[in-house]
């Protein structure tokens, strides 16, 4: 009888060992599998590398990591390979176990079905999110797109009122008191006529003065808003006649226009309100400064560049301090911006210079 119990406590041991090694298999997979599950954001990552660590003990090694890329793998490392993650778009990714202690920690089929499962979850929740990443990086790329366009668009529309504004404020104080004046004056002419025809005489002959200031401060102020010239020649000539008014108010400016054909209308447009305000900036704050307008293509066709750069006058910055941006400058910018386009504008070291890049379509 004592002979057939020695081995029965042997069964019985082994199997206790066994059931032992199965349950701390089990608890093992248990808490990664939780682990992993529950990790998100910037947990996953160390998550991630602890799930490796402790596949790397159970399997008999000291050091366990998940590597992107080519590695020099030392003598006695195991490196498993992660093919889904591979299929996924994430070549080279494996699993390192380094620093071996225990070459014969697994040593059953239960071991290695347990390590196969421990790298299949690290894998598995890899491959999750590389799947989650994929399909939110579209739509955060959209949603910026959707906040970009709505401060272009709101730009634009601060942009015209602004230029609404001072168009009002051209006729205000220009057109509009000359025709108050007009008026009032017309009053009282006719009570002249009443009683001294020789003194209405002259009033009529001023008034005649006034109107025609009138109309040529108006027509100048509907040539500023879409010149005739724009439409039937091109932007070159819509520009040289902006030059001529500039000359008339004292500059030297120099238009070099090397297109040499018309250019679609919106961008004829675009950039002609560019050079129009950086001629107004001219006269506005370098009085007497010599001006030159260079529109040319990029050497690869792929835009069309505005260069207007003013040298001398008697303030060659905005407001008369360095580094002060120029009123308008802002406005160029918005017009650009929708479009694409790009503005550089800064001092230079005998004037200020602007230049305006808008790219053409199909580049």
């Amino acid at each position: 009888m004592l002979k057939d119990a020695v081995p029965l406590a042997l069964d019985l041991r082994s199997l206790f060992r066994d059931s032992e090694a199965r349950a701390a298999r089990l608890k093992l997979l248990i808490e990664v599998s939780r682990e992993l599950a529950a990790a998100d954001g910037d947990r996953l990552t160390t998550t991630v590398a602890r799930a490796a660590q402790r596949a790397a003990m159970f399997a008999g090694y000291a050091a366990g990591a998940v590597q992107t890329g080519e590695r020099t793998s030392e003598a006695g490392d195991l490196v498993i390979p992660l093919a889904a993650l591979a299929e996924r778009g994430r070549p080279g990714v494996t699993i390192v176990f380094s620093q071996p202690m225990n070459p014969a920690a697994v040593s059953t089929q239960e071991d290695a079905d347990a390590l196969r499962l421990l790298v299949e979850l690290i894998e598995a929740r890899l491959t999750v999110d590389v799947q989650r990443r994929t399909e939110a990086e579209p739509l955060a790329r959209l949603e910026r797109r959707e906040k970009e366009l709505e401060q272009v668009l709101s730009r634009v529309v601060r942009a015209q009122e602004n230029e609404r504004a001072a168009i009002s404020a051209d006729l205000h104080d220009g057109v509009a008191q000359q025709v108050a004046a007009l008026h009032r004056r017309l009053e009282l002419v006719h009570l002249d006529l009443v009683s001294d025809h020789a003194r209405a005489a002259d009033d009529v002959q001023n008034l005649i003065g006034v109107a025609r200031k009138a109309v040529s401060d108006l027509r100048g102020v509907i040539a500023g808003l879409r010149p005739p010239s724009l439409d039937d020649l091109g932007l070159g000539s819509a520009l040289r006649e902006e030059a001529r008014r500039l000359e008339a108010a004292g500059h030297s400016v120099r238009v070099s226009d090397r297109i040499g054909e018309r250019l679609p209308g919106w961008l004829e447009t675009l950039l002609f309100r560019v050079g129009q305000e950086a001629f107004n900036n001219v006269a506005k704050h370098a009085p007497g400064a010599a001006v030159a307008l260079d529109l040319a293509a990029e050497p690869d066709r792929s835009a069309v560049a505005l260069t207007v750069e003013d040298v001398g006058g008697t303030a060659a910055s905005a407001t008369g301090g360095a580094g002060t941006p120029r009123f308008g400058l802002e406005m160029m910018r918005e017009r650009l911006l929708a479009v694409a386009g790009s503005l550089e504008a800064g001092p230079t070291p005998h004037g200020f210079r602007i230049r305006a890049v808008v790219p053409l379509a199909g580049h």
